[in-house]
């Protein structure tokens, strides 16, 4: 059996208490696009499904972006669940979403990571994770398709982006499987209860940009410099600048640190 498939056999036996759906690909070509397909089909509220692949060949990230996503180079799953509750303000899902993954990573990995607002992974190496969350309305609620890729062990990037780009250090099968199953169940209790803020104690311990001096990009315009002052209880991005104090919570946003 190929360590892939050893992978999803443990994974099945860990999620065995949640009543979770596995699906898993060799190949396809994103798993929030399986995922959202899946929901658009959907007769009513279902049971959570999760979405699995050995590789994607059009991963995507936030704002469009594409995710790498080689065979055998990380875990690219979607965890889509069914909701009756009106989602918060996106900018919420995605850092409780942050947090479990952050969290999950830290306690498998040999790899210490933190949460670069709002919701990728990285560590001292760079960007280990990133996180895609995108909903499709169903009869009587939604459903939320939670898109998460981390690398794992060695990945050989393209040059544009080597020097943004890591991977955790080698783990294996059962290791994989643990990381993906603590990260659903954490994404299923926040999902039983949106309105819940604790998580964000656990997102200003993770959070990297505290204090740092930043350019902040609104749909590719640059729109100011400043400095991080922390995240509010909803997760939007707190700056000061020019005496002016700004919050930023949604639409396409890009942050970068100014070194």
């Amino acid at each position: 059996m190929s360590e892939f498939y050893s992978f999803v056999d443990a994974l099945k036996n860990k999620l065995s208490g949640l009543n979770i759906a596995v699906v898993s690909f060799d190949t396809t070509d994103s798993t929030n696009t399986r995922a959202k397909a899946y929901a658009a089909d959907a007769a009513d509220l279902e049971a959570p499904v999760l979405f699995i692949a050995k590789e994607q060949s059009a991963g995507r990230g936030r704002l469009g972006r594409n995710f790498l996503s080689r065979a055998d180079s990380g875990i690219y799953m979607t965890l889509l669940y069914f909701t009756r509750e009106e989602l918060c303000r996106a900018v919420t899902v995605t850092t409780a979403v942050a947090v479990a993954a952050a969290n999950a990573i830290n306690a498998i990995s040999a790899d210490a990571v933190g949460i670069k607002w709002v919701n990728d992974i990285y560590s001292q190496k760079g960007k280990v994770a990133g996180i895609l969350v995108e909903s499709v309305p169903v009869k009587d609620g939604r459903a939320v398709a939670v898109g998460i890729g981390i690398n794992v062990g060695k990945v050989e990037f393209p040059l544009e982006i080597r020097d943004i780009a890591a991977s955790l250090e080698p783990l294996n099968a059962d290791e994989k499987a643990e990381l993906a199953a603590r990260i659903c169940r954490d994404v299923l209790a926040h999902a039983q209860g949106v309105e819940n803020r604790d998580y964000m104690s656990d997102y200003r311990k993770l959070f990297i940009l505290q204090n740092k001096t930043v350019d902040i990009y609104v749909s590719g315009e640059h729109k100011l410099r400043g400095v991080v002052e922390g995240v509010d209880d909803d997760g939007g991005l707190i700056v000061s600048h020019d005496g002016h104090i700004s919050v930023f919570s949604s639409g396409e946003i890009t942050v970068r640190v100014v070194k």
